[in-house]
């Protein structure tokens, strides 16, 4: 993939993960049904791209447990993401601090788990994450 690609996709996902919890609250419909008819439709554009793409390889064996997990972990989130997004906390609050956790710990991760550099200004990023999430806070 290309650096050009890369940071389309980077525009994609923040237009659209960043707008589809907008969304649902819009429709004050929550809870796990909620989840699981979300989760639902979200397989019409996934089917289409991969037909367009044209790639239906499945995992390997060795592939397999990570991809398993992944999606039971994304399913669990999906569910707590959706409840907060349509609950009772301020959008502009429970979205964006719920987001910047994300980042949090897929930032510590990678650096553990994929050993990927420490620099001054990952950890400065962090700090600044932390920040952001102390100043966003409920009153």
């Amino acid at each position: 993939m290309s650096h050009q690609t890369e940071w389309i996709c980077i525009v994609l996902v923040g237009i659209f993960w960043g707008g589809y919890p907008l969304v649902a609250r819009l429709s004050s419909f929550g809870g796990p049904f909620a989840s699981l008819v979300l989760a639902t439709l979200s397989l019409f554009p996934i089917a289409l791209i991969t037909a367009w793409h044209g790639d239906w390889t499945g995992p390997t064996r060795a592939q397999l447990w990570p991809v398993a997990a992944a999606g039971i972990m994304q399913g669990i989130g999906l569910v707590a993401f959706l409840r907060l997004a349509t609950g009772e906390l301020e959008a502009s609050v429970a979205i964006p601090i719920s987001d910047v956790g994300m980042l949090i710990v897929t930032t510590v991760g990678a650096m553990l788990f994929f050993q990927e550099s420490v620099t001054v200004s990952k950890v400065a990023g962090l700090a600044l994450l932390f920040t952001g999430i102390w100043m966003l806070r409920p009153a």
